[in-house]
């Protein structure tokens, strides 16, 4: 293990074991390669499912038995709506299309989650497959049992049109125990970032404030805006964006 004078845990991964297209290396791969860089702990967060969170669980008991102290830290990244009683009344709408509908139905069933990055990265028009990432970490037990409960409904019918889909009622319902946080250019600060940015500052802003008010009367201080750091003009546009909204309602970066 490498010492290290910086603390650092990274919150936000994905594996091969959830994240199809979009992750790198089995659980165990990135639990070792933490450890061997002096990190003690690490999320991993596939998309949509906890699919690795068996590997976690074996490989930190293999870990410790071989004298290594580590920490996994169970979560998901979340597909979230505002209210998938909405989105569902805008989908039966399109549904009573006969044509629309059967274009739709070839698209409905999946039997695993594929990632699609750059769809997530824009101000959808497709109402069906409208959705932003959320990341979604247990604190406590209590946590690990409400995100099992969160996971299990977003794949229930009303819920699932390709994606699973988590909502605030979701959260409301299950919140005690989880950290969330606002995830990458296709999370849930993004989504008004991509949705408002014609319109201008303001506009973007307002539409943050507004989600972040939402996000704290649920969560509390386990809101936490996310920053993410790569070559990506617009993510250093967000990225401001989130310090500032951030600063404004008192919630900690991550």
């Amino acid at each position: 293990m490498n010492k290290t004078s910086i603390p650092f845990v990274g919150l936000h991964a994905h594996s091969v074991a959830g994240s199809i297209f979009d992750g790198l290396g089995f659980p165990s791969e990135h639990m070792d390669f933490a450890y061997k860089n002096g990190m003690d702990a690490l999320a991993l967060t596939d998309h949509g499912n906890m699919n690795g969170l068996a590997h976690q669980v074996l490989h930190a008991q293999k870990m410790q038995a071989e004298g290594k102290d580590f920490k996994p830290i169970f979560g998901c990244e979340a597909y979230f709506i505002p209210s998938v009683t909405e989105w569902r009344k805008e989908y039966d709408k399109i549904m009573q299309d006969k044509k629309a509908a059967r274009a739709a139905k070839k698209e409905e069933t999946s039997g695993a989650t594929v990632e699609d990055e750059e769809a997530s990265k824009k101000a959808s028009r497709n109402i069906l497959n409208r959705r932003r990432h959320l990341v979604l970490l247990a604190q406590n037990q209590t946590g690990l049992n409400n995100l099992f409960k969160i996971i299990s409904e977003s794949y229930h019918s009303e819920n699932f049109y390709r994606y699973p889909r988590v909502d605030f009622d979701l959260l409301e319902k299950y919140g005690e125990g989880i950290i969330a946080s606002s995830a990458c250019l296709g999370g849930v600060y993004a989504g008004c970032y991509w949705e408002h940015r014609e319109a201008g500052t303001d506009a973007v802003l307002k539409a943050m404030r507004g989600l972040t008010e939402r996000f704290v009367s649920i969560l509390g201080d386990r809101w936490y805006g996310e920053l993410q750091w790569n070559n990506i003009p617009e993510q250093h546009e967000l990225n401001n964006y989130i310090i500032q909204v951030c600063k404004e309602f008192n919630v900690d970066l991550i």
